[in-house]
């Protein structure tokens, strides 16, 4: 669709399809734009910068007058400025400055675009280029009848199109030229024989009979007919035929014919033309005159003539004729102009007086063009002439009136001006230029421009072309220098001035001085500014409207989430309109009350409104009167906030709930809730089938009866505290069952609901009744502490009997018994002995494990130097039951962060294990690597008896035994693997076994991590020297009797002086009364006073002790050794004692001294 198409939809363009149009605009070949009712331009299309060479910018800053044709300029203005007036469309053709200076003719369309009063407030145009049509048109007719009888006589000689046909018979063609084949798109070898009439259709203006009648008649015939083209065009074709006659009198009729239909729509818009411009002439009451200068004959119209009153007889027709008529006043400066025009400085327009016949001197106005010859010389002038008397007289008598007004304003009190009908001053009057200090000549014109403020000329300026484009009154405020340089306030207005007509000539004004007003409306608008700043700012919907129903102002928050544009809300019934719906006569009354209140009020009304989406969205809005402003209307502020959302969650809250007790109350469990700050507001079903409290009757401290007063104040401290840090709350505690009548114990769980701001909104709690499991875990308790009880006390009588065996089979081993029999059966007897200790420390480590007990001292350590003494410990015990012993560690350190005493341990059961189960001629390989996930790998290999799969995945577990022979040739209780495991996991490793299968051996591979530092340990001071050793005086304090006396009887043979005392109290006295430097004292002794009390005695007495206290005792669990410690005791060793390491004891405390 054409932009300017009649059926453009306006209204679209109101509701704002900027995008479309702009689209359209750049994909059609005609210049596009759209303009103010100034004539300033808002948009110029690709095509019109393209043409003019013109930048937007420039475009819409010079408008179309930029690139107009001078001779163009006042005729497109008054066109322009009627089509402003009359709010009726614009069609003018003119011509166009393109980008290299070339001017061509365009037919320019405009429609104007009605804002919401009915008011044109932007056109759109477009133009067309009609060059090529203006050139035809404008071909003088007698130039273009020339032409067409040339090119007549042309086509008779030659003819463009030629055919030949034979007159009678068939009608056969016999000749077909390329023009024909041109014109009728047939090639020769299809038109050649086929009958003329049947091959062309034609519409002839006349039966065939006829023209073929004329041809043999007159020998020829010649007219205009219409072919059908074979592509379904018309055309118009102007057809001669002429009769030939060849030798044996056959007689041919050579035709040609022409396209004329182009010809045929020029002279037909030609004609038309002629018509428009004499309708123009006549309506315009102008005449036509033209003069050639070679013959120096003027001619002038009836029209022209009319105009002096004269006949064409009585005017004589020259130009020196045409000189007599000038007034005598005139007669050189119309000379002048007509020089010039010849010369082509200038257009030939001028007005002067010509003598009337009847004696008066009228008054014409006289325009004409210049028609040169290809090389510019002159060859004529043709113009016109009219009368324009009457306007004359009104332009001096309206001189004169503003010679009277000038008179009269200059003792005006005011400052008065006027300007022409082109907006530039023409006028001002003396109080201006007093005020100003502008010289007269310096103010016309837009010399007044130069006495306003910088920051203000610019803006005076558009709003003044605004007004005058509209005829409208002007009302301007702007800062006016006054002759000492200050700059004053004024407020300046004006009204247009109309001829007697009607037309605009102009504007009558006045300016006045308001500083002072102005100054305090200054400091009300800032004020009113930072308050609709903060109006603009504000997160929330914000609205102030007016009680002539105007909004005023909209903040952004309120069209961001209503999703209007501004501009869709001018009025507030627009907005309660679009919003409200069938709510709008309601809300639009609560709006109409707020005008009438002198104070704000509190009240608040919640409304659903629908937004530009239809999205259905909750507002709560409240209202307060804002006083006048300074039209005097009431003015009022609407503040909504958006609680859709809140309202949504509360919605969705109060349907949770609902879900939430329904659910509760099916639950076991007791369930609560309470507020933010810790006040219970809901119980479950549970709580009241326990409580047996009737629902209604429960306060938020109920609850608090119920606890049992030993835990009442630990739980209500925790719940406290809960609340103030927001942390998890969990406790247990005793709940009083009235139906039970005893406590019973619940594990209370609470945990915080927060907002979506992470504020905690409500508190969640449960209660779960744990009375039987805490039962059972006590009755589990108690259990647990009679096993240890039971582990101890088998500990420890089974280590008191090993003691004196251990020690008896090493004074007969130091006696040098000379059978071999004797040695043979000491050796059973230490190596049973020392299987018999290792069996209770396993099942004691084992249970120690089990339960957490064993704490580890770890420290930095060297893994390979530790597998190396370990595995060289082991290496005597391997060899002597015939087995070989390799040993592969790395050079350098492996570091780990280990107890080295537990690990050593580990590493000695997994030896042990590989002895147990190897046979004698078999092989163990103790290995150490770093794997390249940062962990150090101790396999330990053996060629012993293997496992099958099922033993391997139990081999950790424990009491799990290879050996289910009846004999039990290889003894054990199972427990080395499994205490492996547990001393390797708590030092966050893992411990695998590999076997290939029954009789294949075996591989248990333990997995540490390794410490990333590689920092050497500190190096730990020297042992000793027991070169110095001295005898001690030693107490044994034992109540077994064997015991005591195979001790005694060892360190005898070491030269120490022993005593013995076989009870507490007795050991008491005997340590006063011998004074020992060492005291052996065992724990278990019979009566009152044990180990314990015999301690507390000796290092309960005045003054230091003299003697060193070391527990020697069955019992060797880590709570005994700290019972030890806080008792007195200096050492504590476990039963039995290894002589060697009791005497390098000894050795090193003698060497003390």
């Amino acid at each position: 669709m054409a932009v300017t198409s009649p059926k453009y939809d306006r209204g679209a363009t109101r509701r704002g399809i900027e995008p479309q149009l702009r689209l359209l605009a750049e994909s059609i070949p005609q210049l596009v734009w759209a303009a103010c009712c100034d004539g300033s331009f808002e948009y110029v299309n690709r095509q019109f910068r393209e043409y003019t060479g013109l930048s937007a910018e420039r475009a819409r800053r010079l408008g179309l007058a930029a690139v107009l044709h001078p001779e163009d300029a006042a005729r497109y203005a008054a066109a322009w400025r009627a089509a402003v007036a009359g709010g009726a469309a614009l069609e003018l053709e003119f011509r166009l400055r393109r980008h290299d200076g070339v001017y061509r003719w365009f037919l320019g369309r405009a429609e104007p675009s009605e804002d919401a009063g009915g008011r044109g407030e932007r056109w759109i145009g477009t133009a067309t280029d009609i060059e090529e049509r203006r050139r035809w048109e404008g071909a003088p007719r007698r130039q273009i009848e020339g032409e067409l009888h040339l090119k007549a006589a042309l086509l008779d000689q030659v003819g463009e199109a030629a055919f030949a046909w034979e007159l009678g018979g068939t009608n056969g063609i016999v000749y077909f030229g390329p023009g024909a084949e041109r014109l009728y798109g047939l090639s020769s070898a299809e038109a050649l024989g086929r009958p003329r009439h049947d091959l062309l259709p034609t519409a002839l203006p006349a039966p065939t009979s006829q023209i073929i009648a004329a041809i043999e008649r007159e020998g020829r015939w010649e007219g205009e007919l219409w072919h059908m083209t074979r592509d379904g065009r018309q055309v118009l074709l102007e057809s001669r035929m002429q009769l030939v006659e060849e030798v044996g009198r056959r007689r041919l009729v050579l035709e040609t014919a022409r396209d004329i239909t182009v010809r045929r729509r020029a002279e037909e818009g030609l004609r038309q033309s002629e018509a428009r411009l004499r309708l123009a002439l006549t309506g315009g009451q102008l005449g036509v005159w033209e003069w050639e200068l070679a013959s120096s004959r003027l001619f002038w119209s009836s029209e022209a003539l009319e105009c002096a009153g004269l006949s064409a007889a009585q005017f004589g027709g020259t130009q020196d004729d045409f000189a007599r008529l000038v007034h005598p006043d005139d007669r050189e400066a119309v000379g002048a102009h007509i020089e010039r025009a010849l010369r082509g400085e200038t257009d030939y327009s001028v007005e002067f007086r010509m003598l009337h016949a009847d004696g008066q001197v009228r008054w014409v106005h006289s325009r004409a063009m210049v028609q040169r010859d290809r090389d510019g010389r002159p060859l004529r002038m043709v113009g016109v002439v009219g009368d324009i008397t009457a306007r004359k007289l009104s332009e001096l008598a309206l001189r004169e009136s503003e010679l009277r007004f000038r008179n009269m304003a200059d003792q005006a009190p005011v400052m008065i001006w006027v300007t022409g009908p082109d907006g530039r001053a023409t006028y001002g009057n003396r109080l201006w230029l007093e005020f100003s200090g502008q010289a007269e000549a310096t103010a016309v014109g837009l010399g007044w421009l130069d006495a306003l403020h910088p920051e203000d000329r610019l803006s005076t300026l558009q709003a003044f072309r605004r007004a005058e484009a509209r005829r409208e009154s002007v009302r301007l405020d702007y800062r006016l220098r006054r002759h000492d340089g200050a700059y004053r306030w004024c407020i300046a207005s004006g009204t247009p001035r109309l001829g007697p007509d009607g037309e605009f000539l102009g504007y009558v004004g006045s300016v006045i001085d308001i500083t002072e007003r102005k100054e305090a409306e200054l400091l009300l608008q800032e004020s009113e500014d930072r308050f609709r700043r903060a109006v603009m700012a504000a997160p929330f919907p914000v609205m102030i409207h007016a009680d002539d129903g105007q909004v005023v102002c909209v903040n952004r928050a309120w069209t961001d989430i209503a999703g209007y544009a501004p501009g869709d809300l001018p009025t507030v019934e627009a907005w309660v309109g679009r919003a409200h719906g069938a709510q709008k006569d309601e809300v639009l009354s609560r709006i109409q009350a707020l005008y009438a209140l002198e104070v704000p009020s509190n009240a608040e009304s919640e409304a659903t409104i629908a937004t530009a989406t239809g999205e259905r969205r909750t507002w709560l809005f409240r209202g307060a009167p804002l006083g006048k402003d300074a039209a005097g209307r009431r003015l009022a502020i609407t503040i909504a906030h958006d609680i859709t959302e809140r309202k949504r969650a509360d919605d969705a809250l109060r349907e949770s709930e609902a879900k939430f007790r329904t659910l509760a109350d099916a639950m076991p469990q007791i369930i609560w809730t309470s507020r933010p700050d810790g006040t219970l507001e809901y119980y479950n079903r549970k709580w009241y089938d326990f409580t047996a409290v009737r629902e209604g009757e429960a306060t938020p401290e109920t609850w608090i009866a119920f606890l049992h007063e030993d835990d009442r104040g630990r739980c209500l401290d925790a719940w406290r505290r809960a609340v103030v840090t927001g942390e998890p709350w969990e406790l247990e505690y005793r709940f009083f069952s009235p139906a039970a009548r005893e406590h019973r114990w619940f594990l209370g769980r609470a945990l915080p609901v927060r907002g979506p701001s992470g504020e905690i909104v409500q508190w969640c709690g449960t209660g779960t009744d744990i009375h039987d499991q805490k039962c059972a875990e006590a009755a589990l308790k108690e259990a647990d502490r009679r096993k240890d009880e039971f582990l101890a006390m088998l500990a420890h009588e089974l280590r008191n009997p090993l003691g004196p065996l251990r020690n008896a089979a090493e004074i007969l081993r130091r006696s040098g018994l000379q059978q071999p029999w004797a040695a043979q059966a000491c050796g059973v007897l230490e190596r049973q002995i020392v299987h018999m200790a290792r069996l209770v420390d396993d099942l004691l480590d084992v249970s120690r494990v089990a339960r957490g007990r064993i704490t580890l001292r770890k420290e930095r350590c060297d893994l390979a130097q530790l597998l190396r003494h370990t595995a060289e410990d082991y290496r005597s015990t391997l060899e002597a039951n015939g087995l070989a012993l390799a040993v592969e560690i790395p050079a350098e350190p492996l570091w780990v962060h280990a107890d080295p005493t537990r690990l050593s341990q580990a590493i000695s059961n997994v030896l042990h294990n590989a002895n147990k189960f190897t046979d004698a001629g078999g092989r163990v390989t103790a290995s150490l690597s770093a794997t390249p996930e940062g962990s150090a790998e101790i396999r330990v290999r053996d060629t012993g008896i293997g496992m099958d799969a099922a033993m391997l995945a139990r081999a950790f577990d424990p009491f799990t035994q290879a050996d289910r022979s009846l004999d039990r040739s290889r003894g054990g209780l199972g427990l080395g693997l499994s205490l492996v495991r547990g001393l390797v996991e708590l030092h966050g490793g893992a411990v695998s076994a590999e076997s290939a299968g029954v009789g294949r051996g075996t591989a248990v591979v333990v997995r540490l991590p390794l410490e990333r530092s590689v920092a050497p340990p500190a190096p730990r001071p020297a042992p000793t020297s027991d070169v110095a050793a001295r005898s001690l005086r030693i107490l044994v304090i034992e109540d077994n009797e064997d015991a005591a006396a195979m001790l005694q009887a060892l360190l005898t043979m070491e030269g120490y002086r022993v005593e013995v005392a076989l009870s507490g109290p007795a050991g008491v006295d005997a340590a006063r009364s011998f004074v020992p430097e060492v005291i052996l004292c065992d724990i278990g002794l019979p009566g009152e006073m044990d180990g314990y009390g015999v301690a507390r005695a000796l290092k309960g007495g005045a003054g230091a002790s003299p003697w060193l206290l070391i527990a020697l005792t069955g019992y060797g669990r880590e709570e005994d050794r700290r019972r030890a410690q806080e008792a007195g005791f200096d050492m504590h060793f476990t039963k039995p004692i290894e002589p060697s390491s009791l005497e390098s004891l000894l050795a090193s405390i003698a060497a003390r001294g």
